[in-house]
C-alpha cells in the first residue's frame, strides 16, 4: 500500500502462522534453489537495513539490531536452500518481537494472497489450560473424522501434547504479547505440509479417547460478510478480514438491519486488514466527524522522546452528517484472535462511546505496515512504520483492546453447542436499549 492516510495496511498480525489459523499452516513449499549464495545475502542484507532504517521505534524495543545482523550473517551464508535461508530471515525479523513485521518465502505469500493453506480443517485454542477443538469447518476431513468443538486434543503423533507444546516453546520468540506467542506456538505444533497426514488423540464429552488420522486439506478463507436477525431480535453481522470487496456487502448488511434495536458485530476471528475498509464501515456509525485513530511514525516517536511528551500525532476521524447508516446500540464481539485493523476499529468504537466489548482481551497486535517489500527471488518484508493510539490515547501494540464484559467459551459450551460471548452481547443489548428507552420517556 502507498504511504497515505487512508491506505495504511493493519496487516493480520496472525495471518502468516496463525489466524489462518491453528487451522491453516502456510505451505511453503518444496526445496528450492532460485537463489545463489550471493543472492541470499544481499537479500539479508537489505532486509536488514529497511529494517534498521524504517521500523517504527529508533531503539527497536531494546533490541540490539547490530547484534541481530552479526549472529545471522553466518546462518545465511550457510543456508542449505532457499526454503532454509527464508527461515532464517524470517527468525531474524522475530527478534523485534513484534507480530507484524516479518518476512515470508514466495510461497507463502502467494498463499496469503489467496486467502488459502493447508488446514487440519478445525481450529483449536487454549480453553481451561487445555488446548481444544474451537470449531470445525463444513465438510472438511476432520468434520467427516467425526471431530467436534469441545473435544480436547490429548496428543500428536503418539506424544503427549503438552510434551509437543514444551519442545516448540524454545523455537517460537516472544512476540506482540504472551497471548499471541502462545497461539503461534500452538500453530507451530499442528503446522505440517500437505503430504504429512494428521493423527491425533482427543478426548470426547463422556472421556474416552477419540483417536484421528487423515489427510491435511488446502482450503480456503476467502472474506464475507455474514448477516442474520437473530431470534432475540437482534442484529448480527460477522467479517473475518477488513478486505475492501466487503464495505459493499457490509454497508448493504447495516442497512438490512438498522430497523433492530441493537446490533452485534462479531469480530472475534477477524484478522485485520486495510486502514482504507475499517474507516469506511466506521464511518456508518457516526452522524458527524469523531477522532477515530491516532498514528505515530517513527519521525514523530523521535520528536516526542526528544520533547519528552507526544507532541506530534496524525488524528484520523470518521464520520460526516448524514453517513449515519445505523444509530442503535452496537456490541462487538472480540477474542484473543481479534487483531490489528480489528483492535484499531474496536477501540475507536468502544472510546467514543459508540459500542460495548464483549469477549477476552484481544491480541494486541496493532503496528502498521506503509507497503509490502518485494525482494529478488519474490519473498516479501513487512516492516511495522506506524504505532497506533485509540481516541483516549490508549497504546493498543501490547495491550489490546480489554473487554467491558467478559465471556469466554468453556469445554462445557463448546460440546453443548451453546456461544456464551454471543449470549453475553444480546444480554448488554438487551441493558443498553433498556437504558436508551428509559432515557427517552424522561
Amino acid at each position: 500500500m502507498k504511504h497515505a492516510p487512508p491506505s495504511f495496511v493493519y496487516r493480520n498480525a496472525l495471518l502468516a502462522v496463525l489466524i489462518l489459523a491453528l487451522a491453516f499452516t502456510m505451505a511453503t513449499g518444496g526445496t528450492s534453489h532460485i537463489l545463489s549464495p550471493k543472492d541470499r545475502e544481499q537479500i539479508f542484507e537489505k532486509v536488514w537495513r529497511d529494517v534498521d532504517e524504517h521500523y517504527y521505534d529508533p531503539e527497536f524495543g531494546g533490541v540490539k539490531w547490530q547484534e541481530v545482523h552479526q549472529r545471522y550473517l553466518p546462518l545465511v551464508q550457510a543456508a542449505k536452500d532457499d526454503k532454509d535461508f527464508y527461515s532464517i530471515v524470517d527468525r531474524m525479523t522475530a527478534e523485534l518481537h513484534d507480530a507484524h513485521t516479518r518476512f515470508s518465502s514466495p510461497e507463502q505469500w502467494e498463499n496469503r494472497k489467496k486467502h488459502q493453506g493447508v488446514s487440519i480443517g478445525f481450529r483449536a485454542g487454549y480453553v481451561e489450560d487445555k488446548v481444544v477443538v474451537l470449531d470445525v469447518f463444513p465438510d472438511s476431513n476432520a468434520a467427516h473424522a467425526g471431530i467436534q468443538p469441545g473435544m480436547t486434543v490429548t496428543a500428536l503423533d503418539g506424544q503427549p501434547i503438552a510434551e509437543r507444546l514444551a519442545e516448540a516453546t524454545p523455537r517460537v520468540l516472544p512476540s506482540s504479547t504472551e497471548r499471541v506467542t502462545k497461539l503461534r506456538i500452538l500453530s507451530t505444533v499442528l503446522a505440517g505440509s500437505l503430504e504429512t497426514p494428521f493423527a491425533a488423540s482427543l478426548e470426547g464429552a463422556n472421556g474416552s479417547s477419540f483417536d484421528v488420522k487423515f489427510a491435511r486439506q488446502t482450503l480456503s478463507t476467502e472474506p464475507r460478510v455474514t448477516a442474520a436477525r437473530l431470534s432475540s431480535g437482534f442484529g448480527y453481522i460477522r467479517f473475518d478480514e477488513f478486505h475492501p470487496s466487503l464495505v459493499k456487502d457490509f454497508k448493504a448488511a447495516v442497512g438490512n438491519l438498522r430497523a433492530t434495536q441493537g446490533l452485534i458485530l462479531d469480530l472475534r476471528r477477524n484478522r485485520g486488514g486495510v486502514g482504507a475498509t475499517l474507516e469506511a464501515m466506521a464511518t456508518l456509525f457516526f452522524d458527524s466527524k469523531t477522532l477515530f485513530e491516532r498514528r505515530m511514525s517513527r519521525k514523530q516517536v523521535t520528536a516526542s522522546e526528544r520533547d519528552g511528551h507526544r507532541t506530534e500525532e496524525t488524528q484520523v476521524f470518521v464520520g460526516r452528517n448524514g453517513a449515519q447508516l445505523y444509530s442503535g446500540p452496537v456490541v462487538i464481539l472480540v477474542s484473543e484472535y481479534s487483531a490489528s485493523a480489528t483492535e484499531v476499529f474496536s477501540a475507536g468504537m468502544q472510546d467514543s462511546g459508540r459500542a460495548k466489548i464483549v469477549g477476552s482481551s484481544s491480541c494486541g497486535c496493532v503496528l502498521g505496515i506503509t507497503h509490502d517489500r518485494v525482494m529478488k527471488g519474490g519473498g516479501v518484508l513487512e516492516i511495522s512504520e506506524v504505532l497506533w493510539f485509540s481516541p483516549k490515547d490508549r497504546k493498543l501494540e501490547g495491550e489490546g483492546v480489554i473487554p467491558d464484559r467478559v465471556a469466554v467459551p468453556t469445554i462445557a459450551s463448546l460440546r453443548e453447542k451453546r456461544d456464551l460471548a454471543l449470549e453475553a452481547g444480546e444480554k448488554m443489548l438487551q441493558e443498553l436499549a433498556a437504558a436508551r428507552q428509559a432515557a427517552s420517556s424522561r
